[in-house]
């Protein structure tokens, strides 16, 4: 026989069964068959469908989000490379840099930013870089800015034009930066040709510049 509650088969005249323990005589056998019979059924076809429910499925909404998701890494991912591989390795950003170390007067990032040539050839660290600006300061140009915007970039080949403006003093003026690209890949600012470009213009720089010898 089944038991009415579980349906599991049991022997004839138990008087419970053995695997749920529900009565199977007397009026609460008769109780528990009743609601038994008066429980409702699942149809056929829900059968089917819980059946053929892929498990762990989370539809449409989930395959949406992971839609989402992927694009917005691949975002990522392409700014990050836009980033390093190519704004990194610009003059533009080269200049950022020269330009912000000249700002807050970072004598060895200066270093580290420049290529050192003509009257210049002898600097070798940062240090050098802090001398020759103070013998320059003394003799009545000061090379400090107080701020800088980047107003527009020429490239030829190896070399390129930044065209910025800086702020000195209470004065705005412009100057227009000469970069030129390393074995390496890497943008640097020629100082000593950037000085020069700039004589006679509105950065009103003496016709004369001191060289490393003076004061040594």
């Amino acid at each position: 026989m089944k038991c009415p509650k579980c349906g599991a088969e049991v022997r004839e005249g138990l008087a419970a069964c053995s695997v749920c323990f529900a009565p199977l005589t007397g009026e609460e056998a008769e109780r528990v068959a009743k609601l038994a019979k008066e429980a409702p059924q699942p149809t056929p076809q829900a059968r089917r469908t819980v059946e053929s429910a892929p498990r762990g499925s989370t539809g449409r909404g989930g395959g949406a989000a992971a839609a989402t998701l992927v694009v917005i890494l691949l975002a990522v991912i392409g700014a990050a490379s836009w980033y390093y591989f190519v704004y990194m390795r610009s003059p533009q950003y080269a200049a950022r840099q020269f330009l912000e170390a000249m700002k807050t007067s970072n004598y060895e990032q200066i270093y580290q930013s420049c290529v050192w040539t003509g009257l210049l050839a002898g600097v070798q660290s940062g240090r050098d870089v802090e001398r020759v600006f103070g013998l320059a300061k003394r003799m009545g140009f000061d090379v400090s800015i107080q701020g800088y915007e980047i107003k527009a970039v020429e490239v030829r080949d190896s070399t390129a034009t930044v065209k910025t403006s800086v702020v000195r003093g209470n004065n705005s003026d412009d100057w227009d930066l000469t970069m030129v690209k390393g074995n390496d890949g890497k943008w640097k600012c020629d100082l000593f040709s950037s000085i020069l470009s700039a004589i006679g213009g509105s950065l009103r720089l003496p016709s004369s510049l001191p060289g490393l010898d003076s004061g040594r």
